[in-house]
C-alpha cells in the first residue's frame, strides 16, 4: 500500500476486521463492537475496496477467509497489539528487573555526599541498574536536553525553562587543618584567618573569585592561597601532611576528618550556606524510570 493511500485509511476498520476474524460472522462482530449489524457490513465492504479482496465469503457455515485474509490475519494481529501498545503506553516501570544505566553529572563532592546513599538502595532494590556518574566538563544544559546525562547534581544556576530544579539539600562551610597544627590552640580570628597558607578548591575549574574570596573581600580582606585544586575529596591528605589549612562543606569534613586525623574549626565570620540541587529536563516528566530514580534520590536526603 502506498503512503498515499495509508492516509486515507480509517484504522479503525482494523478494530472491525479482527472481530470478523475472532467471530466469523458480522453478527457476533457487531455484538462485540457495540455497533448495528448494517454499520459492520458497511466497514466489511470499505475492507474490500481498501485491500481489492473479498476477504469473507458466505458459507452455510457462516463466513469463510478467502487466502488474502488468511495472510492478513496474523499479520494483523501483531500489529493491533503494536498499535495498542503505543496508545496504552509502556508496562509500568519495574526497577527489580530493570537494566538501565542513568548517567548523572556532579563534582567529587556530590559523588562524596550522594553515592553511599544511593548506591546500597539500588543494590537492594534495583540491582540490575547501573550509575554512571560523569563530571561537568561540557556546557551543563545542552548535555540535559539532549539526554546525554539524566541528572546533574550541583548548586542551581540559571537555566531555560526546560531544565526543572529540585533543592536535595543545604550545608555550610567548615575550616580544617591537621591534628596539633598551631592554629588549632587558640579561637580562630579573621586576621589570622587570612594569614593561614590554605588550599583553594574550584570544582569545576572555574576562573576568579569564588563565594568564599567574595565574603572576604566584603569584610576588606583576603587568604592567602598557596596552590588550587579541582577536587575536593584531594584536600584531607595534602592538609593532614602539612601546614595548609582549607574551606571544605561541612558534609565533606564529616567524612573526612576523622579517617585524616583533621581539626575542624568554625569559621571567623558568617558564611552564607548553599544548596545542592537535582537538575533533569521536562521531556524525562513522564519517563517512569527517570521518575523513579530522581524521586529516590530525593527521598534519601530529606
Amino acid at each position: 500500500m502506498q503512503p498515499a493511500h495509508l492516509s486515507a485509511v480509517d484504522l479503525n476498520l482494523l478494530v472491525v476486521l479482527q472481530r470478523l476474524f475472532e467471530t466469523g460472522s458480522v453478527t457476533g462482530a457487531a455484538e462485540r463492537l457495540g455497533l448495528s449489524q448494517p454499520a459492520v457490513s458497511r466497514a466489511l465492504g470499505r475492507l474490500r475496496d481498501t485491500f481489492r479482496d473479498a476477504l469473507f465469503v458466505r458459507t452455510r457455515a457462516g463466513l469463510k477467509s478467502t487466502p488474502r485474509a488468511e495472510e492478513l490475519r496474523g499479520e494483523l494481529a501483531e500489529v493491533m497489539a503494536r498499535i495498542e501498545g503505543l496508545v496504552t503506553g509502556p508496562a509500568p516501570f519495574n526497577p527489580g528487573v530493570s537494566t538501565r544505566t542513568f548517567t548523572v553529572a556532579t563534582s567529587d563532592y556530590g559523588e562524596a555526599v550522594l553515592l553511599p546513599r544511593l548506591l546500597p538502595e539500588l543494590a537492594r532494590q534495583a540491582p540490575g541498574v547501573t550509575v554512571h556518574v560523569t563530571s561537568i566538563s561540557q556546557p551543563w544544559e545542552a548535555a540535559l536536553t539532549e539526554g546525554t546525562w539524566d541528572l546533574l547534581w550541583a548548586p542551581r544556576r540559571k537555566s531555560g525553562a526546560g531544565v526543572v530544579w529540585t533543592q536535595l539539600f543545604r550545608d555550610d562551610f567548615a575550616f580544617v587543618v591537621r591534628k596539633g597544627h598551631a592554629a588549632s590552640r587558640r579561637p580562630l580570628t579573621l586576621a589570622r584567618f587570612s594569614e593561614l597558607p590554605q588550599l583553594s578548591i574550584s570544582p569545576e575549574g572555574r576562573p576568579g573569585a569564588n563565594p568564599l574570596d567574595e565574603r572576604l573581600a566584603a569584610l576588606g580582606s583576603k587568604r592567602s592561597v598557596v596552590a588550587k585544586v579541582p577536587s575536593f575529596l584531594v584536600v584531607a591528605p595534602l592538609v593532614a601532611s602539612s601546614d595548609l589549612g582549607a574551606t571544605l562543606p561541612r558534609r565533606v569534613v564529616d567524612l573526612v576528618a576523622r579517617p585524616w586525623g583533621l581539626t575542624v574549626l568554625e569559621l571567623p565570620f558568617d558564611m552564607r550556606t548553599f544548596d545542592l540541587s537535582q537538575a533533569w529536563h521536562e521531556r524525562f516528566r513522564h519517563d517512569a524510570a527517570h521518575a523513579w530514580f530522581r524521586q529516590l534520590v530525593a527521598a534519601l536526603v530529606k
